[in-house]
């Protein structure tokens, strides 16, 4: 089996000179990353780079979790030692194991930035936020659908007050590498030929919802990430309610 790594990345148009967004892809481990500063202290560029750095040049030396883990307490230190402060970064990883008709895709994510699994049967998150909205959830203000409609709200029509207060904090994380304690999501799901595995920063998913990213997917483009990248930026510089200025990267690797 055959992998094609396609990427994009756009900066926010209020800091075009800096995107504090940063990937790597490493075709010869058939691994790949996408990791997003976290902005309001100073160094979010740089824990992003660092971390990418950190993550491709251990990618394929140990377990997934175990280079999470390592990843956070280095950052840690560089961030103390560079800004006298923690730095931090989401970060969202796969590593894939080909097979002739069916690959093992190991993946591990913090933070909002996402993996998603694209087939014949739609495109699935694979990945979970850890954000507020996940949060909520998790603590039993809401059930699994309310929480998708949240993620996926095009309008906030019905919604309550606090649906309407998650849905604005969508993109506020519960977790970081690099940042207090980290609890990485590690997993491992099967792909076949002509699937396709995405990674984004929220740059991408808070623009567009899932019904739209699998539509970009569907038309078997020559570039998908840059057509995600390009789709999210457009409506980040419109009027709807997802609407969000903000680093878009996109990643997308196809299985032939």
């Amino acid at each position: 089996m055959k992998i094609k790594f396609f990427s994009a990345s756009l900066p926010c148009a209020a800091h075009p000179s800096e995107n504090q967004d940063t990937f790597f892809i490493d075709k010869e481990n058939n691994s790949a990353g996408v990791f997003d500063g976290i902005g309001g202290i100073a160094g979010g560029k740089k824990a992003a780079t660092w971390c990418a750095q950190c993550f491709k040049s251990r990618a394929n030396l140990k377990s997934l979790e175990a280079v999470f883990r390592e990843c956070h307490y280095i950052l840690k230190e560089k961030g103390e030692e560079a800004f006298g402060h923690q730095i931090g970064t989401t970060a969202a990883m796969v590593r894939i194991y080909p097979r002739d008709s069916e690959s093992v895709v190991v993946w591990g994510s913090v933070g909002d930035s996402r993996v998603y699994h694209f087939s014949n049967l739609g495109l699935l998150q694979i990945s979970v936020d850890d954000s507020v909205v996940t949060q909520a959830f998790e603590k039993g203000w809401l059930n699994q659908a309310k929480a998708e409609r949240i993620r996926q709200a095009e309008d906030l029509k019905g919604f309550s007050k606090l649906e309407k207060d998650l849905f604005q904090g969508r993109n506020i994380i519960t977790q970081a590498v690099g940042l207090g304690a980290m609890n990485p999501r590690i997993g491992k799901f099967k792909a076949r030929k002509g699937d396709l595995i995405i990674l984004t920063s929220d740059g991408v998913h808070d623009n567009l919802i899932n019904k739209e990213i699998a539509q970009i997917l569907q038309k078997g483009s020559p570039d998908p990430a840059k057509e995600l990248v390009e789709a999210a930026e457009a409506v980040s510089k419109g009027s709807s309610l997802r609407a969000k200025p903000d680093d878009i990267t996109a990643i997308v690797v196809k299985l032939e």
